[in-house]
């Protein structure tokens, strides 16, 4: 691999930019679109594509017999199966390339992590260095980042190269205004001004394989949930006493989970005056019962129901919700469990933020009963650690304001 020539270049165009001043046209030309004459002048974007074509030919003929899903229009390109990717991922990495591992809904990790260490400890020690990240993408092209720090200050590489050159090259370049590494193993690093709520401060490379087993109860137990417009992982509750648990938001969420399609609002009558829409009471229990041991009269007790219509109500989340809504970015993990004498699960939860940068915004401990039938049912929740930036807003949605 010509890895070396590539940073050794890139490092002698920073240097001349930085003795040479902003105007005498030294700095590398920035490019965030398609390939065009002009940036096809920078030196280092040159080197790069071609670094790109380099590692792209390794695997064309894998690419070209791999199982594809045609596109529904003309304008996207087909996507490779998991399989043809991990074929991919697998001849790069035996070549000793740095990729990231994907397998289907689990989270990607950099496959080479003892080199990324070595890159991190020369970045600790103020020592020039260099680091590549290979992603292969759906449509079975690359996503190609060169991270260079040159003992002051580090600099982010990115280019998309697929096999239509003209469609899909794509060329950036930033400084990187802030990075760690945690304990747990994951790359944190921040490109754009912090604090804009339109996207997540920092990006996020993991550099351990993540635990399947954990990750499949997180998405069988947790991803039925939510952390928005819900309180049922934001509080603590038991089957002993609903009284705090808001089973007219928690529906939302239990029904797409059951019923794998999303509520329909058209679908129920509205009342105004409440602003909230009227579930009948056979649709709203339907899905209520298959999570939760509790009877009748008790859920329609903490629930609202009417009896004269004969509905719960509902208030659905709206956009100009989201106002008082708005928290850090989070992502659940599973980073434990036990089994109870009672036959019941009990799972750590941390959640994760790439808005603050940390493993660990707050955590909970959830316990669920597994079912013969493959389902589950919710048994209680416990709120067992947060920060100074404290949970996400959860009272419930029926003593909201009107939007």
């Amino acid at each position: 691999m010509k890895l070396n020539r590539l940073v050794c270049l890139i490092i002698f165009v920073l240097l001349l930019s930085a003795c040479s001043g902003p105007d005498d046209g030294s700095q590398p030309s920035i490019s965030n679109g398609h390939s065009t004459p002009e940036s096809q002048s920078d030196p280092i974007q040159e080197m790069i594509e071609q670094r790109c074509k380099e590692i792209t030919s390794m695997y064309y003929d894998l690419y070209v017999n791999a199982d594809k899903t045609e596109p529904q229009n003309q304008w996207d390109d087909p996507v490779m199966s998991q399989s043809s990717i991990d074929a991919i991922e697998n001849l790069l990495i035996d070549a000793g390339y740095d990729v990231m591992d994907t397998n289907g809904p689990y989270p990607s990790y950099l496959t080479t992590a003892d080199r990324f260490y070595e890159f991190w400890e020369c970045v600790q020690q103020k020592k020039s260095a260099e680091q590549e990240i290979i992603s292969i993408m759906e449509s079975g092209g690359i996503a190609y980042q060169l991270i260079v720090f040159d003992s002051e200050k580090a600099y982010l590489y990115s280019m998309r190269y697929g096999f239509d050159e003209i469609t899909d090259l794509n060329y950036e370049k930033h400084e990187i205004l802030d990075w760690e590494v945690t304990e747990k193993g994951n790359f944190y690093y921040r490109i754009y001004p912090a604090d804009d709520k339109h996207y997540a401060d920092f990006s996020l490379v993991r550099l351990a394989e993540p635990n399947l087993e954990l990750y499949d109860l997180n998405m069988k137990y947790i991803w039925a949930g939510g952390y928005i417009g819900t309180n049922m992982f934001l509080t603590d509750w038991t089957e002993d006493d609903f009284a705090q648990l808001s089973f007219n938001d928690l529906w939302e969420y239990l029904y797409h989970d059951y019923h794998g399609e999303y509520v329909s609002n058209d679908a129920y009558a509205f009342i105004p005056e409440r602003y909230c829409y009227q579930i009948p009471a056979e649709v709203f229990e339907e899905v209520i019962l298959q999570y939760f041991t509790i009877d009748i009269d008790t859920l329609r007790q903490v629930a609202q129901y009417n009896a004269e219509g004969d509905y719960y109500p509902w208030r659905p989340v709206e956009t100009n919700d989201y106002v008082f809504l708005y928290y850090y970015t989070v992502e659940s993990e599973v980073t434990a469990y036990r089994g109870n004498s009672d036959g019941t699960l009990t799972l750590t939860v941390e959640m994760l933020s790439t808005d603050l940068a940390t493993d660990c915004l707050f955590a909970h401990e959830v316990t669920v009963r597994p079912l013969e039938n493959g389902r589950f049912q919710f048994v209680g929740n416990k709120i067992t650690y947060q920060t100074e930036y404290g949970l996400p807003y959860c009272e419930p949605r029926l003593t909201w304001d009107d939007p």
